[in-house]
Order: C-alpha cells, then structure tokens, then sequence
C-alpha cells in the first residue's frame, strides 16, 4: 500500500462515507482533495454513487455529490479495461462492478482509495492507497 501524493482513483465507498458521516473533515476524501491529490473515478462509481435513494430524496445531497464530482476526473469505460475487468472478475472472484474499479486502477496506474480492502487487496497488480 502506498501514501505518496499522487493519482488516486476513488471507489465508490470512499464518497459513501463522505456523504454520510456528519464530520466531513473526518473522511478519507476531504483529506485526499486537502492533500492535493489529483483524484479520479471510474464511470461505474460516478453511477453507483447516484444510485442512493438519499441523493434522489434530498436536493442538498444530490447538490453535494455534484460538487464532489465536478473535483474529480469521471474515466470512461474503455475496452482494455472491459477486458482487464473480465479476467479479474474470473480470477479473484470479484464482482464485476469491482473487477471494473480493480481494472481501471490497474490500467491507468492509479493507487486505490477504498473502505473495502478485503476484496481488492486480492487482485494481483493493485496498489491500494493507505493515507
């Protein structure tokens, strides 16, 4: 696991936290932007992140995530890593929402920020974020 300053991709448990807890200076992800990190995310973290009922239910939230979002660069899903994604998902039984996270670290270089280190640490080639 690395800390250096740097390119970090964000799973999607790192912006679940940030919205939920009440203390935001807590959160790995006010950290990451305070420490000037240049943060990424796959397009499957962008929609899972949408995909909470609170961030329909309250415009606050919803305006909240936006703006977390507009501070981090959205990648694409692209074919390489469609592929990357298949053969972890197959390997390291991981589900197929994660092998494409797992991939798209692995295939653009990025250190990992997540709360679920059980199931990445696993996926050979990853370099999981510790801050």
């Amino acid at each position: 696991m690395t800390g250096k300053m740097g390119k970090i991709l964000i799973d999607t448990s790192i912006i679940i936290e940030h919205l939920r807890l009440k203390n935001k200076k807590q959160t790995i992800l006010y950290k990451l932007f305070q420490n000037k990190h240049s943060l990424f995310a796959s397009i499957l973290t962008h929609t899972e992140s949408y995909a909470g009922k609170s961030v329909w239910e309250k415009e606050s939230v919803r305006k909240h995530l936006k703006n977390i979002l507009a501070g981090i660069k959205i990648l694409p899903l692209e074919e390489i890593t469609s592929e990357k994604a298949g053969e972890i998902s197959a390997r390291f039984n991981l589900e197929i929402v994660d092998a494409i996270i797992a991939a798209t670290s692995i295939i653009h270089n990025l250190d990992l920020a997540t709360l679920n280190i059980k199931d990445f640490k696993k996926v050979d080639g990853i370099k999981l974020f510790k801050n």
